[in-house]
């Protein structure tokens, strides 16, 4: 069921995605009805109406997360850090900091 990258997941969570993924999708879909108070507040933490709180809620929040960031970035988004000069930490300010800790090391 795990069709995106799982460098996020635990093995727990992993677990719980292998076992109740496609139910999770089907009962968010609406393909499967719910029955029960605990399969509400799933759906309920889904659409954002509460804050997942149970493990599986908080675990098919953060695969619905990744599947959301792979499908506008891909599998690996690249990442094209520039620092700005006038940024709260410039690349000037990195450099004093380095010789002013190996001054005090070396005193």
């Amino acid at each position: 069921m795990i069709d995106c990258n799982t460098v996020i997941f635990s093995i727990e969570e992993i677990d719980i995605l292998e076992r109740y993924g496609n139910w999770f999708k089907a009962i968010c879909n609406g393909d499967l009805e719910i029955f029960t108070e605990r399969q509400r507040r799933f759906v309920q933490a889904m659409k954002g109406e509460r804050e997942p709180f149970s493990p599986e809620e908080v675990v098919w929040h953060k695969y619905l997360g990744r599947k959301k960031v792979e499908t506008k970035y891909g599998n690996k988004p690249e990442y094209n850090y520039v620092p700005e000069e006038d940024g709260f930490y410039s690349r000037e300010m990195h450099k004093t900091q380095q010789s002013l800790k190996f001054r005090i090391i070396g005193e």
